[in-house]
């Protein structure tokens, strides 16, 4: 099982963390510029009506009082209530009384006020007041709203108040202002509220994305999987502090499930693959019955014959010492190969253990030596040494040998049905590589078509022509190599033939 994490080619990866943050600080922002752009038009319109009230009622009382002073032609007087009534208000930029010839009678300025702001709001008959938006003549940045209220219905002229909007330039920046520290500190609130999520979610996540990747047989056995949802983690409690469940906790407990599941269906898969391993073992007992049949019938024929001869001659003494040293010599080759088939056909645990593979290798030859004559096959043995060890379990190795010598002959006896001038052998041979050992079996026998090769280690698997074969030998095979740790693959030998290979460690660490 793989457990490096690998990503699409062209794919940035961004943690979840940044994923929570960019959002919602996109959602913060373009709902804070909605909603600053908003309350600044409405902060606007509040302040506009409020200074449009204001500069009327002021200019309304003003007009009021000036029409004293101007009936009698006090300019002095009507100086000092427009300087008076401009210094209680900070933000009258000016004041000034217009005749109804549209002449400057009084004003505040330092100056004479330009022709071109006496005639910016001119009241016409049927108006009772007017309202004006026009830019100072000093600063061109700000707005200046000019009201101007009739004295005496216009018959005394027009009073003129110019307001400055510079204190709603200033409520807008100060509302603008509060609302950008606000937007802020919802700003970091989100990001907060990022790692908060980002990391409830992804903490199981990462859990259960560790445990993926040490999911192998070994952890199915030992039961090591799993994640604990009650974790101890603050930041995970304070989600649990009110007793609630989410879809992670849902996700984590079916994850857990899953992998309970997985267990029992992988114990119920192990009880099945030494199932069939133990009937592919009693099916090549059943094959191998004949050769054993007739490795007993000889021993069993020598000592009926040593039976009777020593019957014959009850009184030879040295005749059936010898004959009696025969016997006790076929009985010793009939209890080996009885022992022999006993011991191969007993179902074992996979117990490894430290092995001579050559060892291991000339019992699985002994169990097929009937068939190997029977067929007039050569073996050929290339062995680098007398003994090589390695770590295995031997009765399962043997179980794969026997299974793969068996093919080979059944393979080389069918190429001769099919008329093939053929001279059958199998040659085996071991020889050690760095750090594992490579077994190849070679035959001259009918292979196998390209195309099926890649099934061929697939269970009920067969291409024998006589239906003998159980189509699980080289499933079961293969399964044993890869609980060595090894592998074993096949090819087809030019000019004919077959080669498995197998590839098995030195050292397997226990």
């Amino acid at each position: 099982m793989t457990t490096g994490r690998a990503y699409p080619p062209n794919k940035v990866r961004l943690p979840l963390f940044w994923k929570f943050a960019i959002a919602i600080s996109i959602t913060v922002l373009l709902f804070g510029t909605l909603n600053l752009l908003f309350i600044r038009y409405q902060v606007y319109r509040t302040f506009e009506a409020q200074i449009e009230r204001n500069g009327l009622s002021i200019a309304s009382i003003t007009a009021e009082q000036v029409i004293d002073p101007m009936l009698y032609n006090e300019l002095a007087a009507i100086n000092n209530l427009l300087l008076k009534t401009k210094s209680v208000n900070p933000d009258i930029k000016y004041l000034m009384v217009i005749s109804p010839d549209n002449k400057v009678v009084a004003h505040t300025f330092n100056s004479p006020p330009p022709q071109s702001l006496v005639n910016a709001n001119v009241l016409t008959d049927d108006i009772t007041s007017g309202i004006k938006i026009i830019h100072s003549l000093s600063r061109r940045d700000t707005v200046i709203r000019d009201f101007a209220m009739p004295i005496l219905g216009k018959r005394l002229g027009t009073l003129r108040i110019g307001f400055s909007e510079d204190i709603i330039s200033r409520q807008l920046a100060q509302a603008s202002n509060m609302f950008i520290f606000l937007v802020i500190g919802l700003l970091a609130l989100g990001v907060v509220a990022a790692f908060f999520l980002s990391y409830i979610i992804s903490e199981p996540v990462k859990k259960m994305s560790f445990q993926v990747s040490k999911i192998n047989l070994r952890s199915l056995e030992s039961r090591e999987y799993g994640i604990d949802l009650q974790t101890k983690n603050i930041l995970l409690r304070l989600k649990n502090m009110f007793n609630m469940t989410d879809e992670i906790d849902v996700l984590g407990n079916s994850f857990n499930e899953m992998l309970f599941r997985l267990n029992i269906a992988y114990i119920e898969l192990e009880k099945t693959r030494q199932s069939l391993s133990q009937t592919e073992k009693l099916a090549s007992v059943g094959t191998l019955a004949a050769g054993l049949a007739h490795e007993i019938n000889n021993p069993l024929t020598g000592m009926s014959n040593c039976l009777r001869r020593i019957s014959d001659k009850p009184e030879n003494i040295d005749q059936n010492r010898e004959y009696i040293s025969l016997m006790t010599e076929a009985v010793h080759k009939i209890s080996n190969v009885v022992k022999g088939l006993l011991d191969f056909s007993r179902k074992h645990e996979m117990n490894l253990s430290r092995i001579d593979l050559i060892k291991h290798i000339e019992n699985s030859i002994s169990l097929i030596s009937f068939q190997i004559r029977q067929s007039n096959i050569e073996l050929k043995r290339n062995f680098e040494s007398k003994q090589l060890f390695i770590t295995g379990s031997p009765n399962h190795l043997e179980q794969v040998f026997v299974n793969l010598l068996l093919n080979s002959i059944e393979a080389i006896n069918e190429r001769k049905q099919a008329g093939f001038e053929v001279e059958g052998t199998i040659t085996i041979s071991i020889r050690s590589l760095n750090d594992s050992v490579m077994l190849d079996i070679i035959d001259n026998g009918v292979g196998l078509p390209e195309a099926k090769i890649p099934y061929m280690f697939d269970a009920f698997f067969t291409e024998k022509k006589v239906k003998l074969g159980t189509g699980l030998g080289l499933a079961v095979s293969n399964d044993i190599i890869r609980n060595h740790h090894g592998q074993i693959t096949g090819s087809n030998e030019v000019g004919g033939g077959f080669r498995i290979s197998i590839i098995l460690p030195n050292t397997i660490n226990l």
